[in-house]
């Protein structure tokens, strides 16, 4: 026996001449098929070297190369939603879905004749304190800070915003709602102003006396 052969980790078993089953003795008959042969053998560490060998990260992927793929895509829209949510950037309609997630920038009206939503932002930016914006998803989500401090002066400010909504949407801005947030000295008070109402609004179809009503009965 070579030197090599003695520093070599290995056993001896007893295998059956017949099924080939492993017995640690000689111990016949065979558990699996009643044979009383059994021939002892000698199993070498090098014996096993290609069975535990373990494939490396490269034979991974290449074997599994679809859920791979599949994985990263997922881990790259979850990954943009959370960064567009936290307002790093917009993420405008990917899917042909009318999503979008993202901040929207307080713009001063120009004198087109449209308001973006990105102008109505700096309307309530220009009145209000600690204005912010964002898409999230099909609608808008806006909040500021009020100084009011009676509910009649608070309700005049979401009813001054409603109607700046309503002008969005009669120009073509296509969120379903806007969800308004009011932060006061002592809470805060949230509505969430529905597209078809605001339409309606523009459009002359309820006045704003019913406008109103149906904007604080979701509130």
């Amino acid at each position: 026996m070579s030197g090599s052969d003695r520093d070599e980790y290995g056993y001896t078993e007893w295998i059956c001449t017949n099924c080939g089953r492993s017995a640690p003795k000689n111990n016949p008959p065979c558990d699996r098929c009643g044979n009383m042969q059994f021939e002892q053998v000698e199993v070498r560490a090098s014996d096993f070297d290609d069975e535990v060998t373990a494939a490396s990260t490269a034979d991974i992927l290449r074997e599994n190369a679809g859920v791979a793929v599949a994985a990263a895509a997922v881990l790259s829209v979850v990954v943009v939603a959370m960064l567009a949510s936290a307002g790093v950037f917009v993420v405008s309609d990917p899917f042909g879905l009318g999503i979008r997630f993202g901040a929207v920038e307080a713009v001063s009206p120009n004198d087109d004749g449209t308001l973006t939503a990105a102008e109505l932002h700096g309307r309530v930016a220009a009145e209000y304190g600690g204005s912010s914006m964002r898409w999230y998803g099909r609608g808008l989500e806006l909040s500021y800070r009020s100084d009011a401090t009676t509910t009649g002066t608070l309700a005049e400010e979401v009813s001054t915003v409603a109607v700046w909504y309503a002008q969005y949407v009669g120009d073509g801005g296509d969120a379903d709602s806007l969800e308004l947030t009011v932060r006061t000295g002592d809470g805060r008070a949230r509505v969430t102003i529905d597209r078809a109402d605001a339409a309606a609004f523009a459009a002359g179809d309820i006045t704003e006396s019913e406008y109103r009503s149906r904007i604080f009965q979701s509130g």
